[in-house]
């Protein structure tokens, strides 16, 4: 027999208590092992830095000017060189450590300089010396390493080179016996063993009288299920009371639980019907919005063509829907050769009806821009047809514009949305001033004022909706528009306006983190483009109402 169906054939409580059993004594050993590498990396980590730090401090223990001194046998005075080695042996039983030193290298031999072992007198030769002085004597870098020292054994050394103010070299170090480290280590593995083997005991204790807790009442649940079934639901078949003998007036889950199925009994038949019958309608309901979001997605422009103006402007737009259809909207198109035709919305509410509203918004735009050809006319009529038998008050905010690929004017109007960003050419990063007007659809009658910007070569108009700045991270804090000006900040200036979008875009994900959106995020970033735009002349205008001209899907 598999051992799979060894398994599969043992009592709940087994199953229960042989996982219980696997993952303690899995988790116990890697967590004693784990804690062992990573103390045992603690402890190399912070010898050698009390090594690299002692080595380090020297110099700075010593006469100011001591190694200037350092010449001959009898530069340095024996009460000097004992007094130095006093500071040095205080301050090395301060950071921990065994020997610390100085070396003054001569004709391939080497000398005791300073040191803070009490019987090492000044100018004595290290006759034999460990291989990392000669190794730091090649390169003169650090060298932090284990090494065998013919005279004291096996050390923990940092070593390092030393200029005097002359540039004489000289070799620092300190070490510290390897057995000592050793010995930490075993210390450290030894409490990590104990305390696994304690965690792994006291698991196992509690996984058996888990098991069987649960299990018994499991049990009995089971075996009332199985006969409810066999018996067709009949409510001959009871449950018995004893598992649940406070009825659902207690804290124990399987009580309740019990509780729970003794009424599941008497209304599972009509649960099931009325859960057939949500089921239909909220599949139903998915299904019309899914239908609505593929209709709104029609009702946007295709990719723009830069070739259609001769590559001077790069537009790139973009729509991320919080729901499967969105409130959101964008629109561009050429006027003419000359005139190109932008918008960005915003309707309120979302789902369906904004979808709906929306798809109506679009189509307005598209009519009066063809017709009226000025921003201001355009949003004053949209405005009037929207608000007619609008019962709902549903309402939309939008920003029209018309880029003249001339001039580089923009004409343009805005009904109640956010001002949008301009980008100069440098990557300097501002909101262009504007007048914010009453919403669209709301209230017919209403006029729009009509603005105007100059939009450099090199210079970018990012539009955007309160989809990006209202976009909440996992500490309900808002994205906020100095967060956008910072992400637009530190875009290259020569980016283009798809990375625009995508960095946009990216950064608003990178905030929110796994926090849900909450409402639709819209783009619309135009840039002129700084080496095919014409120079700025005399503005012909824009076409006046009514002079037609066949625009663009």
């Amino acid at each position: 027999m598999s051992l799979g169906n060894w398994y599969r054939r043992q009592p709940v409580r087994r199953k229960i208590f042989i996982p219980f059993f696997a993952i303690t004594l899995f988790s116990s050993t890697l967590f004693t092992v784990y804690g062992f590498i990573q103390n045992v990396r603690a402890i190399e980590s912070e010898i050698d830095k009390r090594l690299l730090i002692a080595a380090l401090t020297m110099p700075q223990l010593l006469p100011e000017n001591y190694f200037d001194r350092v010449v001959a046998p009898d530069s340095i005075g024996a009460d000097e060189h004992w007094a130095n080695t006093r500071r040095l042996c205080a301050f090395l039983d301060n950071v921990g450590g065994t020997y610390l030193y100085a070396l003054h290298p001569e004709s391939n031999r080497y000398y005791f300089v300073a040191s803070a072992a009490t019987d090492t007198m000044y100018w004595v030769q290290y006759t034999n010396p460990a291989p990392n002085i000669y190794e730091v004597q090649k390169t003169w870098e650090p060298n932090i390493s284990t090494t065998p020292d013919p005279d004291w054994g096996l050390l923990r050394s940092v070593v390092m080179g030393h200029k005097d103010a002359a540039g004489r070299r000289f070799i620092v170090g300190a070490d510290i016996h390897a057995y000592e480290v050793e010995a930490l280590k075993r210390r450290a593995f030894l409490n990590f063993f104990i305390m696994g083997f304690a965690s792994f005991l006291l698991a196992v204790v509690f996984s058996y009288v888990a098991s069987y807790t649960i299990t018994q009442p499991l049990i009995r649940l089971s075996n009332f299920t199985r006969r409810l079934v066999e018996g067709g639901f009949s409510s001959a078949i009871r449950l018995d009371e004893a598992l649940f003998p406070d009825g659902n007036q207690t804290k124990a889950e399987t009580a309740i639980l019990a509780f729970d199925f003794d009424r599941m009994q008497a209304n599972l038949a009509e649960h099931i019907a009325q859960l057939k019958i949500t089921q239909s309608a909220r599949e139903r309901a998915e299904s019309e919005l899914r239908i609505a979001g593929q209709i709104q997605e029609t009702f946007l422009p295709g990719a723009f063509d830069p070739a259609e103006f001769g590559g001077r402007v790069q537009l790139h737009a973009l729509m991320k829907t919080a729901k499967q259809a969105g409130g959101d909207l964008f629109d561009y198109f050429a006027l003419d050769e000359s005139h190109l035709f932008f918008a960005i919305g915003d309707v309120s509410g979302k789902g369906m009806p904004a979808a709906m509203f929306m798809s109506a918004v679009v189509v307005l735009l598209r009519s009066a821009a063809k017709q009226w050809r000025e921003p201001a006319e355009i949003l004053r009529r949209v405005n009037d047809d929207l608000a007619i038998r609008n019962e709902s008050c549903t309402f939309v905010t939008l920003f029209v514009g018309i880029l003249d690929m001339r001039t580089g004017e923009v004409v343009f109007a805005n009904g109640g949305h956010n001002p949008p960003r301009r980008r100069t050419a440098a990557g300097e990063v501002s909101a262009v001033p504007v007048k914010t007007n009453m919403v669209v659809g709301a209230l017919g009658g209403r006029a729009f004022a009509r603005e105007s910007l100059a939009l450099r070569p090199g210079e970018t108009l990012i539009l955007y909706t309160d989809g990006v700045t209202e976009a909440f991270d996992e500490a309900d804090a808002l994205y906020g528009e100095a967060r956008l000006d910072r992400c637009l900040s530190a875009l290259p200036a020569e980016a283009p306006a798809a990375e625009v979008v995508r960095a946009l875009v990216a950064d608003v994900a990178a905030f929110s983190g796994s926090r849900e959106q909450s409402d639709d995020i819209t783009l619309l970033v135009l840039r002129r483009d700084p080496e095919k735009a014409e120079p700025s002349g005399k503005q012909d205008g824009l076409i006046q109402p009514n002079a037609g001209s066949a625009g663009r899907r």
